[in-house]
């Protein structure tokens, strides 16, 4: 069975809850490696020093019961260093 997946780039405003594709250099995914992963974005958020906010913690959430997929969990990321590449728009049968 095909699935068609329809994805936006370079989504801007709120991400979380939402399927994204994100891309950071110390991602391992376990499936497939590499540095780019498809997951539920879910984020902490806390002032900065600048009277704005910053995110404490973002979690990488899969959205599977099964055995060995996990959470990435990021901290202190600096400006730049998680990319959300894409967000879920609609997958078709």
């Amino acid at each position: 069975m095909a699935l068609f997946v329809g994805m936006r780039t370079n989504p801007a405003g709120t991400r979380q809850g939402k399927v994204v594709l994100a891309e950071h250099r110390d991602i391992q995914d376990p499936e497939l490696g590499g540095r780019y992963t498809v997951k539920v974005y879910e984020s902490e958020k806390g002032p900065d020093d600048e009277g704005g906010w910053t995110h404490q913690v973002v979690r990488l959430k899969p959205d599977s019961t099964e055995p060995g997929f996990e959470p990435i969990v990021l901290r202190g990321l600096d400006d730049g260093e998680l990319r959300i590449v894409a967000e879920l728009v609609d997958v078709l049968p």
